[in-house]
């Protein structure tokens, strides 16, 4: 996380779908899934970009290609009428109302973001969810159930080839250095005496919750899941 976080808008799209393309020759047999939301949230500029629509259009055509992104965004309605052909997955990143209205300022509320994912089920689309950061309060369990009870009304039905992705809170010295440097009032739980430690694959470490409260979210969250969403797939929680 920089100290100054921008938008960047890529332009070259058809290019990058040509290397995209020889990515996926390159593999053949095996299928090659590329994931469009690495660095940033491309809906939240998809009304000025087209990238996404270009994007599926592109992968409903190949046949060893997939596609897949995630945002905070509801703006998909531009997406609902083209030819996806099952080969790209929109997930959407939730929260509880509260975490959201704290620490996701400026981003669309839970209401909007659930019926963006009913708009896309019913587009027929692979549909996931993201659910991060999972963040330990007085109440959670309570909330991230009202979450998921919330998700399933909305559903209305069992989703095929449903995922979950499950991110508890996590951060780096750096990370926690440039939140206090822009708010130092943060209430974003961030004390080194109730995490542990744990290095990563990229060769620095993140302070994470000891692994007794990870048991506890790990199964508080296949539970719920599995009552509201019995078909659904655990994809990770880290």
């Amino acid at each position: 996380m920089g100290k100054r976080p921008y938008v960047r808008i890529y332009v070259n799209v058809e290019e990058v779908l040509e290397k995209a393309a020889s990515y996926i020759e390159a593999r053949l047999p095996e299928t090659t899934i590329f994931e469009g939301a690495a660095t940033g949230d491309p809906l939240a500029v998809e009304d000025y970009s087209d990238a996404l629509k270009t994007a599926i259009s592109f992968f409903a055509k190949q046949q060893k290609g997939r596609f897949r992104f995630v945002s905070k965004f509801p703006n998909v309605d531009s997406l609902l009428n083209i030819e996806h052909n099952d080969h790209t997955r929109i997930r959407f990143s939730l929260n509880t109302d509260s975490i959201i209205s704290q620490y996701e300022k400026a981003t669309p509320n839970l209401a909007e973001r659930l019926t963006a994912a009913r708009k896309v089920h019913l587009a027929n689309y692979p549909l996931g969810f993201l659910i991060a950061p999972i963040i330990i309060y007085r109440g959670w369990q309570l909330e991230y159930d009202q979450l998921l009870h919330s998700l399933a009304e909305q559903l209305a039905t069992d989703v095929p080839n449903l995922t979950f992705e499950l991110i508890t809170h996590r951060y780096t010295t750096r990370a926690k250095n440039n939140i206090l440097e822009r708010n130092p009032n943060t209430t974003l739980p961030m004390q080194e005496e109730e995490r542990r430690y744990k290095y990563g694959q990229f060769g620095y470490g993140k302070y994470v919750y000891p692994k007794e409260v990870y048991e506890e979210v790990r199964s508080f969250f296949e539970s719920k899941i599995s009552h509201y969403f019995p078909s659904a797939v655990v994809d990770y929680l880290v």
